[in-house]
């Protein structure tokens, strides 16, 4: 080890300088400690205060029974739901479609079974379009990367659960037949918001969630990881609500498979 002395000063005065400026140093090193610590207790406290909030959100907020599966409200106040699994596949169309539904799917393979349920009323177009669109969203293009894909829809009646005589139908699978009306070109694209009134996340097709919902941001095919995305969300939904806490995993849950990209909606 080299300590440098001035030539010029004695050998008290050397090691009288060399005093000072190591008390100034273990201050400084001392600050630092404390410093350190004084960070290590507010990441405590943010982390305690997270566990409180989510704990606080999950005791006050009540789930809709659709909640299970993928869902939006149509801009006429239609509830659309969407498998998220092969299984879920199998409920939404076994268990919750009725006579009067519509029955959508995206032409591309691994797309979720998607139903627009009418509640007996007669779907405008609007309604149709949106839900066409959502199921253009939540399928395997959005994974893929493409940007649009065609979409069609039939009735329950034509929507066959079980195969014919010799064939065999995966778990979530579903024979299609008769004629069907096509949806050409759908964007592949999902509007994210926030219920503030009900606490919860909201999702679906753009004109709907711009609709019910007002503020909103888009999300399409891109790079950046999904847990990324929805840190990223989380703050942006938090700051555009003034919400005190945006559930992170409603979000997870809402974004299609794969990256994706967060784009601010168009303004007409």
């Amino acid at each position: 080890m080299k300590i440098e002395l001035n030539p010029k000063k004695s050998a008290a005065e050397n090691a009288n300088e060399k005093y000072e400026k190591s008390k100034k140093a273990k201050k400084k090193l001392e600050g630092l400690e404390k410093a350190i610590e004084e960070t290590e207790r507010k990441i405590e406290e943010l982390e305690q205060k997270e566990v409180v909030e989510k704990k606080r959100y999950r005791k006050k907020r009540k789930r809709d029974w659709y909640e299970k599966f993928h869902w939006f409200k149509t801009s006429n106040d239609l509830l659309v739901i969407g498998g998220k699994t092969a299984q879920s596949n199998e409920r939404v169309v076994k268990d919750h479609m009725q006579k009067g539904d519509l029955f959508f799917h995206a032409d591309v393979h691994g797309a979720p079974a998607v139903v627009l349920k009418t509640e007996g009323e007669k779907p405008s177009e609007e309604d149709k379009e949106q839900a066409a669109q959502y199921a253009a969203t939540a399928s395997k293009a959005f994974k893929q990367g493409v940007t649009a894909v065609d979409v069609y829809a039939v009735s329950p009646e034509q929507v066959k659960t079980s195969a014919k005589s010799g064939e065999y139908l995966p778990t979530g699978s579903f024979q299609i037949r008769g004629e069907r009306q096509w949806f050409k070109n759908q964007k592949v694209e999902l509007a994210i918001s926030y219920d503030k009134e009900k606490q919860r996340v909201v999702s679906g097709s753009p004109p709907a969630i711009q609709e019910k919902h007002g503020k909103h941001l888009i999300v399409v095919p891109g790079t950046k990881k999904k847990g990324e995305a929805v840190k990223d969300l989380k703050k942006k939904l938090e700051n555009l609500f003034d919400a005190e806490y945006v559930n992170p995993d409603e979000l997870l849950q809402a974004l299609p498979a794969g990256r994706v990209k967060i784009k601010k909606p168009r303004t007409n």
